[in-house]
């Protein structure tokens, strides 16, 4: 068992490890961390089932700190000490279902209950773990692991049947259920598909993978290969935004494997053809394609020439991709993510037209929600669109001009970003910036970074997923309250009337 102790004082965490026999508790490991900052990145490895922290630390304090512990591993068991006994601490610990609330000084046998009763409830939810694993479901998906695999136990595998009732003669076929990205797992989608194979006499053991599909093995006999196709319509119908992809019949246990994997190929070609529900198996799809391995380096020859020439790049990358629908959709994101990043450090200013993708992790994540190849197209093509735009409106400018709005545009959410730091920038005085900057746009620098920070927040505030704080965050103010003030100022509304106002 582990364990993190997160206190700012040296001496009371290694008092805590000097004096208490954590063998007894049966802990192990132990680490240390000075600081809730600390202790978060020690968390994300270290992956503790006991946390020992202090409420009152620097840089992240306790109860954010619990607050991110609980939402990384929520099986984790905490203990608050501190110095400073306040009903809003009180509040939170109990909000936050910590284990024990120590005061300081500690008293050494108040820590030892709080760690006995918390080794006693990780030992209470490890047993009913271990029973729930025994149940029936896990049984059946240990069975669908071990058939879908070339080399298995075939004596585990009948032994898993018999208690499943799975048969281990007839016909198999495995299908895969694709489910949008988007769409709310009601939880209940697997057992559907179950409770409709047993209209067709059929057995269904299954598995919910990753990326949104359900993966199912139907097993039936060999009289009732013509209920197959009416089964997958009717797996169509049940859900209308789903794909469906079927593998090749297998007439042997042994060979389930095969149908898994060549049911899996054909959902790929599903990312290249969004307009097709039911995928099945032809020869193309088993043939090994892999990405030409110099694409992103051509690719970064071309991005400097400008809007034009990249977007021709793209037009021919995706043409390329769908002849050749059968790479995997993998290799696509990765490919896809690297030249979209390119483009957003060549030219900030193109994701005005996607304010949502503020940052790199949040256009990578964008993509990775994208179930298409065709969404992705689509997605570069308006990029690329609000690139252009912006080269023809900033092609009249000298060339200092076009810098700075260029500069703005990839700085406009640091708070720290002023009139000052932009003529530093390109090596000028404030002063001789700001005549510089009126005399081609009209107005003053200070005044334009003004504007366009609040054309951004208007852009965000129309999408009602961002809270006021993260707006103002995200578009370089200090906090919501002068955000606030100064949008009113800009626009007569307030955040909240300008949003009720766009809906």
């Amino acid at each position: 068992m582990k364990i993190l102790i997160a206190d700012d004082e040296d001496y009371t965490r290694e008092g805590l490890i000097d004096e208490l026999d954590w063998e007894s508790f049966g802990i192990d490991e132990i680490m240390q961390a000075a600081n809730g900052e600390e202790a978060l990145k020690i968390v994300k490895w270290f992956r503790p089932d006991i946390v020992l922290s202090d409420i009152r630390m620097p840089k992240v304090d306790g109860i954010a700190f619990a607050e991110e512990l609980l939402r990384m591993a929520p099986q984790c068991k905490l203990i608050f000490i501190s110095g400073y006994v306040e009903t809003e601490y009180l509040k939170s610990a109990i909000r936050l279902s910590v284990i024990d609330f120590i005061e300081k000084p500690i008293d050494l046998e108040q820590v030892r209950k709080a760690l006995r009763r918390a080794v006693d409830e990780i030992a209470r939810e490890r047993k009913t773990k271990e029973v729930d694993e025994s149940s029936r479901e896990f049984r059946q998906q240990r069975l669908y692991e071990l058939l879908t695999r070339r080399d298995n136990d075939p004596g585990a595998v009948e032994k898993l049947a018999a208690e499943v009732n799975f048969p281990m003669s007839g016909e198999y076929v495995c299908l895969v259920v694709q489910f949008p990205r988007v769409r709310k797992r009601t939880g209940r989608e697997l057992e559907q598909v179950l409770e409709m194979a047993s209209g067709i006499e059929g057995k269904v053991i299954g598995v919910w993978q990753e990326d949104f599909c359900i993966e199912a093995i139907l097993a039936y006999a060999e009289r009732f290969r013509y209920r197959l196709a009416p089964f997958c319509q009717r797996i169509l119908e049940r859900w209308p935004d789903c794909r469906l992809a079927v593998g090749i019949t297998a007439a042997d246990p042994r060979n389930i494997y095969n149908s898994c994997r060549t049911a899996r190929a054909a959902m790929n070609c599903a990312f290249y053809q969004a307009d097709r529900r039911l995928f099945e198996i032809d020869d193309a799809i088993l043939q090994k394609r892999f990405m030409e391995p110099g694409i992103y380096g051509s690719f970064l020859r071309v991005l400097p020439e400008g809007s034009r020439a990249t977007a021709e790049w793209f037009r021919s990358l995706f043409e390329d991709l769908f002849s050749r629908k059968y790479y995997q959709k993998e290799q696509v994101y990765t490919l896809m993510i690297s030249l979209l990043t390119a483009v957003f450090r060549q030219y900030p200013s193109g994701y005005d037209a996607v304010p949502e993708a503020g940052t790199e992790e949040q256009l990578q994540q964008m993509v990775l929600n994208m179930d298409s190849l065709e969404e992705i197209r689509e997605f570069t093509e308006r990029i690329l669109g609000s690139v252009r735009e912006r080269e023809e409106a900033i092609s009249g400018y000298g060339r200092v001009i076009r810098g700075v709005l260029d500069y703005i545009a990839a700085h406009y959410g640091e708070v720290t970003l002023s009139t000052s730091q932009i003529a530093e920038a390109f090596h000028f005085s404030p002063a001789y910036m700001n005549v510089l900057f009126k005399q081609e746009m009209k107005v003053t620098l200070k005044q334009y970074l003004s504007n366009y920070r609040l054309e951004k927040a208007k852009c965000l505030l129309e999408r009602d997923y961002m809270k006021i704080t993260e707006i103002a965050e995200r578009c370089g103010y200090t906090n919501a309250s002068y955000f606030s003030k100064v949008f009113r100022d800009g626009t007569g509304m307030t955040p909240l009337e300008y949003r009720e106002k766009c809906r």
